[in-house]
């Protein structure tokens, strides 16, 4: 791909380089970017799979065992609710700017090939329809060059920013809940034993009860703690971190759009008039009459 630098009036300096190459850069994001959304694709079914094998060990537990569920710390409830609501809208996001960036990688291309054929379009004599989108060609070449910077900018500043943050973000706190989850579970198994343990009033099933209790207490409570604070250190990068890209690409995108703006200016296209067969016959003769 031709490598140009857009600047906010549309003007662009460019690197030579040949056509071949700019569509096969072009294939090659698209192609990165088709990778990218396979593996994305096999990661979340990984996830889910494990959010399912929690979820079948405690509906098992509760209902063989008949164990009764003790009560949640309110903070951890709410606590786990922002991150659900941030997980949802991040994922959803997400997906639908991966999805228009493909979108408009797609297009770029096919607007390359567009670009290409109207520019090398052959002028015959009395051609306005020729004249024209040739000129067209050689405006929607500087709106290629600029909308190609733009899909770069769009990549670093939204759509790998983004997933970064529901990939490993996001995913480090969800992986903290399954494991919260999972000893929140082995907490009341815990506490049915030694409830069964003091109904048989042996002293020694009731103190290894109690010691197991009390170890899994504890980790619990660790985990309640680090729920709390993961999941306030999450809303601290979205709310800075994230941020800050969001505000980054919109001006980029304003930057993108006046740009756009500026080239379709300084191209404006006058159609030229068609004469048709005959009056241009009667011109050329009143032509030759008055030489």
């Amino acid at each position: 791909m031709a490598e140009e630098s857009i600047d906010e009036n549309g003007s662009s300096s460019s690197s030579s380089s040949s056509k071949g190459k700019k569509k096969k850069t072009k294939f090659g994001m698209m192609m990165s970017s088709v990778g990218r959304s396979a593996k994305q694709g096999m990661s979340r079914a990984g996830k889910q799979m494990a959010k399912g094998v929690v979820k079948t060990k405690q509906l098992a537990v509760e209902k063989i065992a008949k164990i009764p569920i003790s009560q949640e710390d309110p903070e951890v409830i709410s606590a786990l609710e922002r991150l659900k609501i941030t997980k949802n809208e991040i994922y959803a996001i997400s997906d639908i700017v991966r999805n228009l960036y493909e979108a408009r990688l797609n297009e770029a291309t096919f607007l390359i090939q567009l670009a290409d054929k109207l520019k090398d379009t052959k002028i015959t004599q009395n051609d306005p329809f020729g004249l024209y989108i040739q000129k067209m060609g050689i405006a929607m070449t500087s709106l290629e060059s600029i909308q190609s910077e733009h899909l770069k900018r769009m990549e670093e500043e939204l759509v790998l920013p983004l997933e970064k943050f529901r990939d490993i973000d996001i995913e480090q706190v969800q992986k903290l809940k399954l494991k919260y989850k999972n000893c929140k579970t082995q907490y009341d198994v815990a506490c049915h034993k030694l409830t069964k343990a003091q109904d048989s009033q042996d002293q020694n099933k009731i103190q290894q009860a109690q010691q197991k209790k009390d170890a899994v207490a504890a980790n619990l409570q660790q985990l309640r703690n680090d729920i709390k604070f993961q999941v306030n250190n999450l809303e601290q990068k979205k709310q800075v971190n994230l941020l800050g890209c969001m505000e980054q690409y919109w001006t980029s995108y304003a930057s993108f759009a006046q740009a756009q703006s500026n080239v379709l200016s300084k191209n404006t296209i006058q159609k030229e008039s068609y004469i048709q067969p005959q009056q241009q016959q009667q011109q050329q003769q009143q032509q030759n009459n008055d030489d």
